[in-house]
């Protein structure tokens, strides 16, 4: 019977880990690039009455466009820190191997 330090846990979790690393990263990119080609400009370049109308819909775009970007940041920041982690559980998984 195997003990607990000799189970191939950290293969798993480390597999486990890249797995889903990969997949956040990848799904960053693909909702960066639907939001690239289906962007529509913002309705004050041609409907504008005045100055302030037009600042408050640019200021709207803005922030909107700085919600999408820091959310997507966030999930290839999550993404790169599962990925460290998981090469690393695989590291430390082979070199138990080799011991």
């Amino acid at each position: 019977m195997k003990g607990v330090a000799e189970k191939p846990i950290h293969k798993y979790v480390g597999l486990g880990l890249i797995l889903i690393g990969i997949v956040l990263i990848v799904l960053a990119a693909y909702i960066a690039y639907q939001s690239f080609y289906s962007y529509r400009l913002p309705w004050f370049y041609t409907q504008a009455s005045n100055i302030e109308a037009a600042i408050i819909s640019l200021v709207n775009t803005l922030v909107e466009l700085a919600a999408r970007l820091g959310f997507l940041g966030l999930m290839v920041w999550a993404g790169s820190i599962l990925l460290r982690y998981g090469v690393q559980s695989l590291r430390l998984e082979q070199a138990h191997r080799q011991e």
